[in-house]
């Protein structure tokens, strides 16, 4: 199950929220002020942070800042939770870097719904369980997929990104960068992360950034560091070239920025970011 990040000082908040969200099946991490909550972001890697913009030592408006200038946490959509809902908060939370807004008390039902849309767990957001159409909704730029480590996934991971790129409203260059890198991630996973043993998951996820678009891809296999991968050697034929590093090559040449981290527990995450062209 998805694991959420509770930042929060009030002791007593936090511990309803948390219980609330534990008994529908999340995973919760707590932390009672803003540094706890960059710390336990960073080494935890949730899959969302529900963030008080009112907590000590550092505030939720740095905190998301900070968040958002670090490439191992900047995935991580932030939901900006305020108990005062002045005039110009939620475009102060976005302004932070925040990817969504909500106010205190709790309103249960309506912040799971904004939860659930930004971990893509929304399969038809146009409609309720009625039948009825919903009101408009801000839907997230984001979506992520998660396949068998295996050769077989190769397909449907493309496909998946060759759609979120048309959602993403992506052109031509940028959509065949993010494609191509992909595939070369992805492929490395299979061939060498689960070499010699049972694949594990291959976790995807794009995010649509002002400027940017952001990769990530996660595994559960055994831990390696592009960094390590050999040049490539380019001069000569095919057959004369040794075998290795071409694919690292080709994702650095395509993308602005590669990061690698291993996770806790084993496995690795690799982000990716391009930078899109002005508009």
């Amino acid at each position: 199950m998805p694991t959420l990040l509770i930042v929060e000082d009030n002791e007593l908040n936090r511990d309803m929220l948390s219980r609330r969200l534990q008994r529908r099946g999340y995973q919760v991490l707590l932390a009672s002020d803003g540094g706890q909550g960059l710390a336990l972001a960073r080494a935890e890697r949730p899959d969302l942070i529900l963030m008080d913009m009112s907590i000590p030592v550092v505030d939720g408006w740095e905190a998301a800042r900070r968040l958002k200038a670090d490439p191992v946490t900047r995935p991580i959509p932030v939901i900006a939770l305020t108990a005062h809902a002045m005039a110009g908060d939620e475009a102060r939370a976005r302004s932070a870097g925040c990817d969504d807004f909500d106010t205190k008390p709790v309103d249960l039902p309506r912040l799971l719904g904004k939860i659930q849309r930004w971990l893509g767990e929304v399969p038809n957001p146009g409609a309720t369980d009625t039948g009825q159409p919903m009101p408009a909704l801000r839907l997230p730029p984001m979506a992520q997929v998660t396949l068998p480590g295996t050769r077989a996934s190769l397909g449907e991971l493309l496909a998946f990104c060759e759609r979120t790129s048309r959602e993403f409203g992506l052109d031509a260059d940028t959509s065949f960068r993010v494609r191509l890198s992909v595939e070369e991630v992805c492929v490395n996973v299979m061939d060498h992360a689960y070499r010699g043993r049972e694949a594990g998951p291959v976790k995807l996820r794009l995010l649509r950034e002002p400027a940017a678009v952001v990769i990530v891809v996660e595994d559960k296999g055994a831990t390696f560091d592009p960094a390590s991968a050999p040049a490539p050697v380019l001069r000569g034929t095919a057959e004369q070239r040794p075998v290795g590093g071409l694919g690292w090559h080709l994702v650095r040449q395509v993308m602005d920025d590669v990061h690698h981290e291993g996770l806790p527990g084993g496995g690795n995450r690799i982000t990716l970011t391009k930078r899109l062209p002005a508009a």
